[in-house]
């Protein structure tokens, strides 16, 4: 049965987004069925295909489609709007709904915890740091470091770590309009986050910089992903040398 599917989820064009708080929520499956519902609503905001396409696109079953398609319903991402007049049988009709409002209100508010928590967990080992400090013999100088205070370092390193890839995702702006969707996707920040962890932030960024021009010159490789930037790293730099190439913007290595 042919259905006819409506964006209205405020998305831009040429690109599919999915919200974080999906990918965070939902199965497989029902994340699958919203991403090719949304692929084919397109640019236009709206477009028929039929349950049979999107189950081969899923590679799934009616029931499983039946399951994940009453998943997204209930849960307010997707409505029914109703039947829509065909050519030969009404047509079921669906919604993509806009929630990147509630999206962006949910993470900010896990980010306002996790500051709050982070202050009161620093107060309190403090705290504990100047009761152990007391309880020391005056013939030991070691002092232990607690636990706690140790977990709250790494949360807080984890979080500088993935500020500083979003920051280096925004220097692909430049070299490709899709940037925004390496944000979510787990394969090009895997690659970028190797990229970093071998090379350091400040050499990635040079490289960066130095795209836009390489990608225009011959014989120099296309670069436009974080992937393609890892796979073609030693062509890029063996490049770089021999044209004697320095990025527009000047950035220290």
């Amino acid at each position: 049965m042919p259905i006819k599917i409506q964006d209205d989820s405020g998305d831009k064009e040429f690109f599919t987004i999915i919200p974080n708080y999906i990918a965070n929520h939902s199965t497989a499956n029902d994340q699958a069925l919203y991403f090719q519902m949304k692929r084919f609503a397109g640019e236009t905001g709206e477009c028929f295909a039929t349950e049979k396409t999107l189950m081969g696109k899923l590679k799934i079953g009616k029931k499983a489609y039946d399951k994940s398609l009453t998943y997204l319903v209930d849960k307010g991402w997707v409505s029914y709007v109703g039947l829509t007049n065909g050519k030969t049988r009404p047509i079921k009709t669906y919604k993509i709904n806009n929630i990147w409002k509630m999206n962006t209100n949910h993470y900010r508010k896990i980010s306002s915890e996790s500051t709050v928590s982070s202050k009161k967990i620093s107060a309190e080992s403090k705290r504990d740091k100047c009761q152990k400090q007391h309880k020391i013999s005056a013939e030991s100088n070691i002092e232990e470091e607690p636990i706690i205070r140790r977990t709250n370092k790494e949360e807080l390193a984890e979080q500088s770590s993935a500020v500083s890839l979003n920051s280096i995702i925004d220097l692909f702006k430049e070299i490709n309009p899709s940037y925004k969707k390496f944000f979510a996707n787990t394969t090009q920040r895997g690659a970028l986050e190797r990229l970093v962890k071998q090379h350091g932030v400040k050499k990635v960024e040079w490289l960066l910089n130095v795209l836009p021009r390489t990608n225009t010159m011959k014989y120099a490789p296309v670069i436009t992903t974080p992937l393609a930037l890892e796979n073609k790293l030693a062509d890029l730099i063996v490049f770089i040398k021999k044209e004697q190439i320095k990025p527009n913007r000047v950035t220290t290595i």
